[in-house]
This record gives structure tokens, C-alpha cells and sequence, in this order.
């Protein structure tokens, strides 16, 4: 008899556990990524073509920070992510034919003419449903770092990381002859 009247509320108790379960917030990862000396070289909303500031991204979003100003885009939104490393893996397929001549793919274009800086480029999509891209420039080794970050904060890509390289490789120097 006991259990009659018990077992209404218990159910009651677990859907509304449930429920409030399903409504929580996404958890993300705790730690930030920050990338000082950024150049955002084109794309954000509201910043200057080749402006310097500090690249983060926690808590689900991307922001690039210059000064007072500020440009957040949604982690989740997010379609693609490249690296000027994942434009050199590919370039024999179409996806590097392709990001190598994009405008929002341009990392392999860019390290033709630098060689001391990472290239991190996005594809993203407004709340309007508009699409739109940003390519920014990281000191080197920092940009397949900031990809990591991204993807494990819900952004897409279509090259994935291989396993064992979230950081770029440093360029190598010429070794100079041995007596």
C-alpha cells in the first residue's frame, strides 16, 4: 500500500530530474586557451582589417580581443577551422586546391610570403543563418593549438588533427657546416 503512494511521486521526482538535466548549460573545458600578438588579418565584424590583439577561446566561444574592442564568435557555429599545416597536408587533394585559392582558406597563401607566423582561418555561420570567414595570423606554433581548442569546444572541420600534433612543428634552421 505504501508502495502505491510512493511509487507516483518517485516517477514524478525522476522526470523532473531528468527535465532539469536535459536544460543545463553545456560543460566546457575549464582551461582557456589565449594567444597574445594575434593579427586578425580580415573577417571579424567590427575590427580593422591587420589588427593586433589577443586571440581566446574558452567557454564555448572564440573572442578576439584589441583594446576596448571586442569580437566574440560561438565555438558551436563554427563550420570550418584550417591551419596553414592543413592546407600543406592536403595540397594534393581538392580540399588544399581549394582552401589554397579561398578567401577564408588563404593559410597556404600567406605562408608563401611569411614564414615565422601559424595561419588559423575559420568559416562561421550568424544568428541570421549568414555566412562568414576570418583568417587570422598566430606566432608560430600556436595556431594547430588554437584548433584543438575549437574543435573541443564544438567547431567543425573537414581535416581533422592527426593524432600527436596540437602544436605545429618549429621550422627547422639550416645547420651550418662542421670542421
Amino acid at each position: 500500500m505504501i508502495m502505491r503512494r510512493a511509487a507516483p511521486i518517485l516517477l514524478a521526482a525522476g522526470a523532473v530530474l531528468m527535465g532539469v538535466e536535459c536544460l543545463a548549460a553545456p560543460v566546457f573545458a575549464q582551461d582557456s586557451d589565449t594567444v597574445q600578438n594575434t593579427k586578425q588579418v580580415l573577417g571579424l565584424e567590427g575590427m580593422k582589417h591587420n589588427s593586433t590583439g589577443t586571440l581566446t577561446i574558452e567557454k564555448g566561444t572564440l573572442e578576439f580581443t584589441k583594446g576596448g574592442k571586442k569580437a566574440d564568435v560561438p565555438a558551436a557555429s563554427i563550420t570550418e577551422v584550417l591551419t596553414g599545416a592543413d592546407t600543406q597536408r592536403t595540397i594534393g587533394g581538392t580540399i588544399g586546391t581549394l582552401t589554397m585559392f579561398a578567401p577564408y582558406g588563404s593559410g597556404r597563401f600567406l605562408s608563401l610570403f611569411r614564414t615565422k607566423i601559424d595561419t588559423l582561418s575559420i568559416t562561421y555561420v550568424d544568428d541570421s543563418g549568414g555566412v562568414h570567414g576570418a583568417v587570422f595570423s598566430t606566432p608560430l606554433g600556436k595556431a594547430m593549438a588554437a584548433k584543438a581548442a575549437l574543435l573541443a569546444q564544438g567547431a567543425k572541420t573537414s581535416v581533422p588533427i592527426e593524432p600527436g600534433t596540437t602544436t605545429q612543428p618549429q621550422a627547422s634552421k639550416p645547420q651550418g657546416r662542421k670542421p
